[in-house]
Formats: C-alpha cells, structure tokens, sequence
C-alpha cells in the first residue's frame, strides 16, 4: 500500500530550472504525493509552476510563500492559474517569514498573526471573484485551491483551524504534533462544517548508518533556523532549553544535541527512519514533508531511499 508522502526542496541556493524539473518529475515516478518548496532566493509559485508544467500527478506548491511579498490579488490569480494549468494539483503554502529576513525587504511583520488573518481571508476573497472590480469585475477561480498555513505555535495553529484547510509546521516532535490535536479542535470549532484540517509537517530527513557523518550533515544544514528567534522559542516549548540558549549565544549548529535531532529529525539508518516516520503518522500527522540535505543530489538521494 502506498503512503502519503511529500518531498520538500529549496532550489533557490543555485538549482537550475532543468534541475528543478527533473527532480520533480523524479518525485512523481516514485511514488511521491507532493513536492514543495519555499521562497528562499526564489519565487515559490514560479517555481511550482514550473514543477507543475512538467509532471501529471504530483501536488506542487510553496512551503511557503511569504504572505508579505505579494499581493493578495497577485498571489489568489496567480495561484488560480497554477491550479487550472496542473488540473487542481497546487497546494498554497504561506507563512510570515521571520523578522530576520523581512527587515531585508524593508517589511515591518510586528504582528504576524493578525497579517496571516487578514491575507488569508483577502486571498480566499479574490479567489470567490468577490473582490472589488479592477480593470474588470472579477471572476471566481476556475479550480479549488487549497490554502495552508505555516504555523510554530498553538494560536497559528488555532488560526489555521478556523480559516484554512491545512497546517504545515516545522520542527516538531511526535508529542507537539499529538498535542496540536487540541489546538486544531479549537480553530475548527469557530468554522463549524469545514473539512478536517491537513497536517503535513516537515521532517529533516539524514540517512545514514554513520552517525558521526550524519549528525555532523544535520548541524551543518539547520544551524540557520536554530539561529532564529520564533525557532528558539519552539525548540523552549517543546523541552529544549538549553539547546535554545545555546543558539541565543551564537552556537548555531552546536545547539542541535544528539537528544534534539533525534527528537525532531529522521535520522540515522534508513530502517530507524522508517520507524521514526511510523510514529509521526501515528501520531497524527497526514501529509510528512521530508526534508533532505541542501543540494540536488541529496534530493535525489531522499527520494531513492523513500520510493514507493
């Protein structure tokens, strides 16, 4: 029986488009539910696009864009077109970045949750053609797009509840995830009659029976988030205290102890991962998101070791 499973990449640290297209098309042939990706050095849903133009069955979308580079008419007509183009495979993943990059584009983000709020009901508006005329009167979307929203704490995951039809969180454990339970129930609870929430979460995947060379790879790919603030604060949240104030020190990568990327992380031997990625499943979650080492080849690697 195939399992739902999605593949996340960040081509835009100097992939090329036929990189990107190949690895896609690579993901759909084995067995792979979605593949996404988010906007760092790049434009999410061109990127999606581009996937989406190449495949016939794989779900493409952003993991996430930023809800403050983009219109909210831009980003609904855009995603409307993605989703006719792929025969309504676009899933829209957006979040709000962190304060770090933001100030880099000259964005003030001091309060994310009520800009996620506002956004996301304008985006779904557009969407209904029940904005206001622009040129023309507007027109609803030809397909269903479903939206996602990134989401760290219990209030984006409650906000997700009520105004979107799924959650995509980052660095969780299976006790955060079973947890969230909760905190969807709340949201769902304010918009009687919805579908049920999709929870995809994001799982850094490192294979390898060498755990020295694993654990090493792992550090030096999520030192950055680590290094972030809304991070910080979810690694406190779930136990990590320490880890978190080593990373406030400016031990980035020294701050992922061996007790926290086996608790946030698919690592170790392939047979390990596999079990490690049962208990996420039973723990709730609906759609995991494995995220493989920076690089092509490393994509390709996760989805060699992962094909169904």
């Amino acid at each position: 029986m195939t399992e739902r499973l999605a593949l996340g990449i960040v081509p835009g640290i100097g992939w090329r488009a036929r990189e990107i297209e190949s690895v896609a098309r690579e993901a759909e042939d084995a067995g792979f539910e979605a593949i996404l990706n988010p906007e760092v050095n790049n434009d999410a849903l061109a990127t999606a696009q581009l996937m989406g133009s190449v495949t016939s069955r794989i779900k493409v979308g952003p993991w996430v864009s930023s809800i403050y580079l983009r219109h909210s008419y831009v980003c609904a007509q855009a995603a409307a077109l993605i989703a006719d183009a792929t025969g309504e495979r676009l899933i829209l993943g957006l979040g709000v970045s962190h304060p770090l990059v933001n100030r880099t584009f000259g964005v003030d983000s001091a309060s994310p949750l009520e800009a996620m709020r506002h956004y996301v009901t304008e985006v779904q508006t557009w969407l209904r053609g029940e904005g206001p005329t622009t040129h023309l009167p507007q027109h609803p979307a030809p397909c269903r797009v479903p939206i996602h929203i990134a989401a760290l704490t219990s209030k984006t995951v409650e906000l997700a509840g009520e105004v979107a039809d799924g959650v995509m969180p980052y660095l969780w454990s299976t006790a955060r995830v079973a947890a969230a339970k909760a905190w969807i129930a709340r949201g769902r609870a304010g918009s009687p009659g919805r579908a049920p929430l999709e929870l995809s979460l994001g799982l850094p995947v490192y294979v390898g029976d060498d755990m020295t060379a694993v654990r090493d790879l792992a550090r030096q790919n999520l030192a950055f988030y680590a290094a972030l603030p809304y991070y910080q604060r979810v690694l406190r949240l779930q136990g990590f205290a320490a880890e978190a104030a080593k990373a406030e020190q400016g031990d980035a990568a020294g701050a992922w102890s061996d007790r926290l990327l086996d608790a946030l992380c698919l690592i170790g031997p392939l047979s390990h991962c596999r079990e490690r990625l049962a208990a996420y499943r039973e723990a709730g979650v609906g759609l995991p998101i494995l995220y493989p080492p920076i690089g092509v080849e490393a994509a390709r690697a996760t989805i060699k070791a992962f094909r169904q």
